[in-house]
Order: C-alpha cells, then sequence, then structure tokens
C-alpha cells in the first residue's frame, strides 16, 4: 500500500521524488515557486509519482536478514538441499523457495531418490522462477490499479505558475557585484 508521501521526500523550497527500480533511478523535482506554493507542488509530485508508478515494474526486492551460517547448498538462490526423516528413513530433497504476493511463503519439494540430484535442483529452480514470475506479474497489476486508482481521485494537476528556467523572482543578492572600469 502506498501512502500520500511514499517516494517523496521534502527538500530546501521543493518536493522531490525518488523511485528506484533495479539500480535505475527515476527522479523528479517539484520546487514551490514554480508550482505556486508548497501544497501545489506536493500535489504535483504525488501526480508525477503515480504516473511513474503506472510505468515502472513493482518492487519486489526480498527484504530478510540471511542467517549467520546459512549458505546456499546448490549455488542457486532460493533453491537448497535438505534431508527429511520419515519413519526412520532418511530421504534428500530439493526445495524452493519464494515469497508469493498473495499467498505468502511458498515452497515446492522434489525428491532427489525420485529424480536425482541434478534434475531435482533443475526442476526446483524451474518451480521458483515460475513463482516469482507470477508474483512479480500479480505485484505489477496490483501496483498499477493503485495508480490508475490515486489518479482518478486525485484533483486535476496544477498549472505551473512559471517556468522553472527562468530566472525571475529568484534572489540575486549573493552575487558578486559588476567591477565598473
Amino acid at each position: 500500500m502506498i501512502g500520500p508521501l511514499t517516494h517523496i521526500r521534502r527538500g530546501r523550497g521543493a518536493w522531490s521524488v525518488k523511485i528506484m527500480r533495479r539500480g535505475r533511478s527515476f527522479p523528479g523535482h517539484f520546487a514551490d515557486a514554480v508550482w505556486g506554493g508548497r501544497a501545489r507542488a506536493l500535489v504535483a509530485a504525488q501526480y508525477f509519482r503515480d504516473e511513474l508508478l503506472l510505468r515502472v515494474e513493482p518492487d519486489t526486492r526480498v527484504r530478510r536478514r540471511v542467517p549467520k551460517g546459512a549458505r546456499s547448498t546448490t549455488g542457486i538462490p532460493g533453491v537448497s538441499l535438505e534431508r527429511h526423516t520419515v519413519g526412520g528413513r532418511v530421504y534428500h530433497r530439493a526445495v524452493a523457495c519464494w515469497r508469493d504476493a498473495e499467498k505468502g511463503p511458498q515452497r515446492r519439494r522434489f525428491l532427489v531418490e525420485r529424480y536425482g540430484k541434478d534434475e531435482a535442483v533443475a526442476l526446483a529452480a524451474k518451480a521458483r522462477k515460475a513463482g516469482v514470475a507470477r508474483s512479480r506479474a500479480y505485484l505489477m497489476a496490483r501496483q498499477r490499479e493503485e495508480a490508475a486508482r490515486r489518479l482518478q481521485a486525485a484533483a486535476p494537476l496544477p498549472a505551473r505558475v512559471k517556468d522553472p528556467l527562468s530566472r525571475k523572482g529568484i534572489s540575486m543578492a549573493r552575487r558578486r557585484p559588476r567591477r565598473v572600469s
């Protein structure tokens, strides 16, 4: 859920929007003087953010701390090998883990005794990749729905009061005086 100030920060005389996706930055700057005041600049920043969220993919980073000593036994993120005991008999299985946006943590298990180690790991990696792709598609659709809903409910975008590239109305008192020869 995105709140009214998510991805928006207040700077000196302006609001700034910054969204990062996969190392790529999508910035926006909304000066109070250009938009005719603090409140109108905030509305413009929120409008920009919601328009941008309609176009970029959702944030799907996994936010968790890996416990100390937990290392991948397969070399593939989200796929591990584990021992399982049933009735005194020990089985080995490849386990794929991912976080589903709707259902929470998901696991798929493939017995090494049935498929062999390499094929079980490959099947687990394939299952994880498919699960992550489904989750990402769901998050993308949800993000776009929320952004579209906010844009429809929002007031119309305010008009700029002045050209952001003009220097009119900006104090030049700190400038050095010209030398008269």
